[in-house]
């Protein structure tokens, strides 16, 4: 019985632990933002033409204030370019318009991603939410078999076990 108890008490700790992590990730937790504010974008170019962005912002996370950078903001030809001379790295700030200044983002105290399929840091956010809910439906049949196997493990008195 106690074992079912443990399991339950287990079972109880990596839900919260899931939900928290879920709740910190998406900036629901207390005192959180789930928007960031873009900044400054810039945008370069290529040998092959190819135009390449970054965007800085800011955001909350834990109360406190971070800015960094913020991956996945889509970055468009047509927004104007601030100044026509570019900077030491050859890249050009433009004008973030009010549209874009605001997403949704999933954030830590260094980085932020937007709500974009390209931006998701998808090898380490869902691996860690994957090991997760393995372990939580792990932990929940466990339990479940626990009552068959105590069943099945039902002591034999001394006077019916065979005599050698």
């Amino acid at each position: 019985m106690i074992a079912v108890q443990m399991r339950f008490a287990a079972i109880v700790v990596v839900g919260l632990i899931l939900v928290g992590m879920l709740s910190w990730v998406a900036g629901s937790w207390p005192a959180d933002q789930s928007r960031a504010t873009v900044d400054h974008c810039y945008v370069t170019h290529d040998r092959l033409e190819a135009m390449h962005s970054r965007c800085v912002g800011n955001w909350t996370r834990g109360g406190r204030g971070r800015q960094g950078p913020i991956h996945g903001v889509d970055v468009q030809e047509s927004w104007k370019i601030i100044d026509d001379k570019p900077s030491s790295a050859y890249e050009w700030e433009v004008a973030v318009p009010a549209s874009a200044r605001q997403p949704r983002v999933l954030a830590d105290t260094r980085q932020a991603w937007t709500l974009s399929p390209r931006a998701l840091p998808w090898g380490l956010v869902p691996a860690g939410l994957v090991a997760l809910l393995a372990a939580l439906a792990w932990l929940i049949t466990a339990v479940v078999r626990v009552p068959q196997r105590a069943r099945l493990d039902v002591p034999v008195s001394p006077s019916s076990s065979p005599r050698l």
